[in-house]
């Protein structure tokens, strides 16, 4: 996905973001993301999103 995220300060942000869902044994799901900022420092990295209560 392309995504444009607002900073506080008014500035906007742009990067990709790649995301690979898990449905886990109880039903909730996870998200394995890879991301890199396309404006800015154009940083990358990863992260891992779980579905709460």
């Amino acid at each position: 996905m392309r995504y444009h995220q607002i900073k506080k300060s008014g500035n906007i942000m742009t990067g990709t973001c790649q995301s690979k869902p898990e449905i886990m044994e109880n039903g909730k799901i996870k998200l394995y993301e890879t991301w890199q900022w396309t404006s800015g420092d154009q940083s990358h990295g990863s992260s891992v999103l779980m579905e709460e209560e």
